[in-house]
């Protein structure tokens, strides 16, 4: 008898693991989809559109206006920054014109590659967000086109997932840190996430 419980409970927690694998692989893609969404989104507008028109507050208001009216909430607002790390403009809701990127390291990051999509972070405006990035060459010289994620609406593809009655999903960066809200029954124990990853 001992034998055959030790089988079952193993066929079991084969079962479950693989049935949690395929939980989480179609989550994964459901979020990758729609991350890629947004980066295109961002890049078709950075080779769509010139430095002088991008650098045009106005007329970054209004591509912001469109992207808020084709995805509500998503995009919280838009900025270009040149190679030194200065805004020279932006649209959205927070008093970022004129800002300095130059030592943030989600700028030192994208700066390097042809776009970038950062961790959740609390950067100048003090409340979680990330940001996607896309590297623009005009006339030889470097551009970022910066796009802020609303936080919340990013949160919304995973916080409404459950397994069972009492299992929750989370995002976790590969340091251990929250990248969706934490779950109220969930420890924030950074080491501990660290030797599960």
């Amino acid at each position: 008898n001992g034998i055959i419980l030790e089988q079952f409970q193993s066929s079991y927690q084969e079962k479950v693991r693989a049935h949690l694998g395929e939980l989480v692989l179609k989550h994964k893609q459901n979020i990758d989809g729609f991350l890629i969404e947004k980066l295109s989104d961002i890049r078709f507008i950075s080779k769509s559109f010139s430095i002088e028109e991008l650098s045009n507050d106005s007329f970054l208001q209004k591509k912001l206006a469109q992207l808020k009216q084709e995805y509500n909430a998503v995009f919280e607002d838009l900025g270009l920054i040149n190679a030194d790390g200065f805004q020279v403009a932006y649209a959205g809701p927070f008093t970022l014109s004129n800002a300095l990127y130059s030592e943030a390291d989600w700028f030192k990051k994208a700066i390097k590659s042809e776009f970038f999509i950062s961790d959740v972070f609390l950067g100048l405006r003090e409340i979680p967000h990330f940001i996607i990035a896309v590297k623009k060459n005009w006339q030889g010289k470097i551009w970022i086109l910066r796009a802020t994620i609303d936080f919340k609406s990013f949160n919304s593809l995973v916080e409404n997932i459950r397994i069972g009655k009492t299992g929750v999903a989370f995002i976790l960066n590969k340091s251990g840190e929250f990248q969706t809200t934490s779950p109220l029954n969930v420890i924030a124990d950074k080491e501990t996430y660290l030797s599960f990853l």
